[in-house]
């Protein structure tokens, strides 16, 4: 039974990265579980596997759920990560997997395999993250970036801009017209304030 050793990183920063070590016959959703723990990320969000070449574009795709139309008959299932034996996928010595986590966030992760032990280590439990460089990123780092909010944080703040706007917004009234001089005796003409021999 073979063990493989994986080179994982991040694609946003690629001097952090973690080294893990798991058996050919363990699933993917195993390597799935393995990486999240190693980086301190919590699983509660949707992700998948992309086998790929060696410029990291994406090939065949291994989600974590079955997102697939059962009644698209044109469309072949894409495997599930526990069902997926990392040995029935990895064909190649250095073989490159891209792996993406939280569609909101889109974390990528770059997975190479750097190197293939043919028996486990006595008294091991696999999987193995058996080498830590750097510390991860915030998991929610990009959403907090870009001021993001989910639905009930947006109905919040929406109820509590209507409360404090009784008025129509960029309205204002007269008191504060004649206080800033924006009615005179032209207004009432008609003009709107403008000398019309001047344009």
């Amino acid at each position: 039974m073979a063990v493989y050793k994986f080179k994982v990183s991040f694609e946003e920063y690629d001097d952090i990265y973690r080294v893990i070590e798991i058996k050919s016959t363990q699933t993917f959703f195993d390597f799935h579980k393995a990486i999240l723990d190693s980086i301190g990320f919590d699983q509660k969000q949707l992700a998948s596997f992309y086998m790929s070449n060696d410029t990291w574009k994406k090939e065949q795709e291994i989600s974590l759920e079955d997102m697939s139309d059962p009644d698209d008959e044109d469309v072949l299932p894409i495997p599930i990560m526990k069902d997926a034996k990392l040995s029935m996928f990895i064909n190649d010595p250095h073989q490159k997997i891209i792996y993406v986590y939280d569609y909101m966030e889109m974390w990528t992760i770059h997975i190479e395999l750097v190197g293939i032990e043919m028996k486990e280590k006595a008294g091991v439990k696999y999987p193995l993250c058996s080498k830590t460089v750097g510390l991860a990123p915030k998991q929610y780092d990009k959403v907090q970036r870009f001021g993001m909010v989910d639905d009930n944080e947006f109905d919040e703040i929406t109820k509590n801009y209507l409360d404090k706007s009784d008025e129509i917004p960029g309205e204002i009234s007269d008191d504060e017209a004649d206080e800033f001089g924006l009615f005179d005796e032209a207004d009432e003409s008609g003009s709107g304030g403008f000398d019309d021999d001047k344009f």
